[in-house]
């Protein structure tokens, strides 16, 4: 096995209930060489002194207190302390396998890998615990097929995985020379989408370990799932930003098409949660027809990037091109009580 120092990213806020148990598995990992940075993002909680705590318990793990700034600045924090070969960002209130970075660095070292990306299970507060493998083909991807075939899947699930960071070893030297940092999601909804976007189109190599290494908790109070009034505009941001990114690197119009397919994706997400919502029904008429006015949106109805979606949502991004809102606003209905 390879000696070289892998680095563990955990940004902490808010999260004393399924801390330990996030730590406790990165630690006990069969895999030793580590560097553990827990990001303590101003938490309000008892999560700075159990940071510490495990500080100081094992020497591998170093603690960063900062002000509260949020996910995405939390682990370029953690770029700037790490000092790895290569580089997870962990969810401090998800866990992992304990051969997770073991087999990382062995398909790293195999392939010669930019990135490994594995499988996962969704983890509820009922027990069930449901495995999301990789649906690929292949073991690795090679130089125009990280851009043709991996990037575009990662945004429609085509692969069984997406965007996300914690689904990634990431070698941190590609991440440093290309200057590649996550974004505010206080600014661009799907600070990962973005990361993954700048960090794939420098990358040479991908490699898949088929195996579901990471438990994701599905929380219902988690940040991806609350409401937000300008969720809608931030969508809008997303795709507006992407899309130039994706044009200024040249990357192939496949790539656009499932980027703008991603957004939708979000478009649903949002009403859902605002129908899920506290507000009036009055309020939500507001909003609902703010969003369906985006000029953003009835952009971004093109036959190749519907097409991408399951059968239900083609129907209604069609209805939606057709401004029939009436029928648009069942289907969201249906979706909401199914």
């Amino acid at each position: 096995m390879s000696d070289k120092l892998v680095t563990v990213v955990v940004p902490v806020y808010r999260v004393e209930k399924y801390l330990n148990r996030c730590v406790e598995s990165i630690v006990n990992q069969t895999y030793k060489n580590l560097e553990i940075i827990l990001v303590d993002d101003g938490s309000p909680d008892n999560c700075p002194a159990m940071c510490d705590e495990w500080a100081s318990k094992d020497c591998r793990i170093k603690v960063v207190h900062k002000t509260n700034s949020g996910l995405g600045m939390a682990r370029n924090t953690g770029i700037e302390y790490a000092s790895g070969e290569y580089i997870f960002f962990f969810d401090s209130d998800d866990y992992v396998d304990a051969t997770i970075v073991e087999k990382c660095v062995l398909s790293a070292n195999k392939y010669g890998s930019d990135a490994v990306i594995y499988g996962r299970c969704e983890v509820y507060d009922d027990g069930r615990c449901i495995p999301k493998n990789v649906n690929s083909h292949k073991d690795v991807f090679v130089e125009q097929a990280v851009l043709n075939e991996l990037l575009p899947s990662m945004f429609t699930y085509d692969m069984g995985f997406g965007v996300s960071a914690w689904g990634k070893m990431f070698s941190l030297d590609t991440i440093r020379r290309a200057s590649v940092r996550f974004v505010s999601e206080r600014e661009i909804i799907s600070e990962d989408a973005f990361f993954a976007i700048e960090f794939f189109s420098h990358a040479s190599v991908a490699s898949i370990v088929n195996e579901c290494l990471y438990f994701y908790y599905k929380r219902d109070n988690s940040l991806s799932r609350s409401f937000r009034a300008d969720r809608h505009k931030q969508n809008d941001k997303f795709l507006q930003k992407s899309i130039d990114y994706a044009m200024s690197a040249n990357l192939p119009n496949k790539v656009i098409a499932h980027l703008t397919a991603r957004y939708h994706m979000y478009v649903i997400a949002s009403m859902k949660q605002l129908m899920l919502s506290q507000l009036s029904n009055k309020e939500k008429r507001a909003i609902r027809k703010e969003i369906y006015s985006s000029a953003t949106l009835m952009a971004s109805l093109e036959a190749d990037v519907i097409r991408l979606h399951k059968k239900n949502l083609c129907l209604f991004f069609w209805l939606l091109k057709r401004r029939c809102y009436l029928l648009c606003n069942m289907i969201l209905y249906i979706k909401v009580k199914t």
